[in-house]
């Protein structure tokens, strides 16, 4: 895991590459399969995820990908390997790191409920420019082939910042700077994300 900081005069993040091992791309690779499968044959399970987007001023979801909300689908965090592995995004290392970046980004270590969604995108979805309702965010993106992507890019809206789509790698940030995925360009490719909200408590 290589993790990149980056400080700016409004706010810091981390940018991540080799967020997961080959034996934890593994595991999740075959969660993604199934749930997968769910987005794709279970109506419900859409809707519950764009019950957690950000919406347009006419109340649409900003995100026409489709998603899962992954703590929805399991009573204990221990039967999945997403929720079992992205610890490593909020936590130790990372979260030292993070907190070091700026220094509003102390409060890393306060948050202390989270929960994460598994994101999927396809040819011509996006997710518009929004902020997300939570104190931190972090975002892996993934893609289960070979095939180049084209778009599926993170994009710090505000700033002149773009992450191209890269597998196996995360961007933590605070969930209030607005960002947005460009749209999917390549007919045959599919963008994961693993999104992940943090919240600060003071408990």
């Amino acid at each position: 895991m290589k993790i990149h900081k980056n400080t700016l005069e409004n706010f810091g993040y981390v940018y991540i590459e080799d967020v997961y091992t080959e034996d934890e791309l593994t595991d999740i690779t075959k969660e993604i399969e199934s749930l997968t499968w769910m987005m794709d044959n279970v109506p419900d399970i859409q809707k519950i995820r764009h019950a957690e987007s950000a919406l347009d001023d006419d109340g649409k979801p900003k995100m026409t990908g489709n998603g899962v909300k992954v703590d929805y689908i399991y009573q204990e965090r221990a039967c999945s390997p997403i929720l079992k592995h992205n610890r490593k995004l909020v936590l130790g290392k990372v979260a030292d790191e993070m907190a070091s970046t700026h220094p509003a980004n102390v409060a890393v270590y306060q948050t202390k409920y989270d929960f994460t969604c598994l994101n999927k995108y396809k040819n011509g979805h996006k997710y518009a420019p929004h902020t997300d309702a939570s104190s931190f965010s972090a975002i892996t993106f993934l893609s289960l082939n070979d095939e180049e992507m084209v778009g599926g890019d993170f994009v710090f809206s505000d700033y002149d910042i773009t992450l191209k789509f890269k597998n196996n790698t995360a961007v933590f940030f605070p969930s209030w700077v607005m960002h947005h995925c460009t749209k999917i360009e390549s007919q045959n490719s599919v963008r994961y994300s693993i999104a992940q909200f943090s919240y600060i408590s003071y408990e």
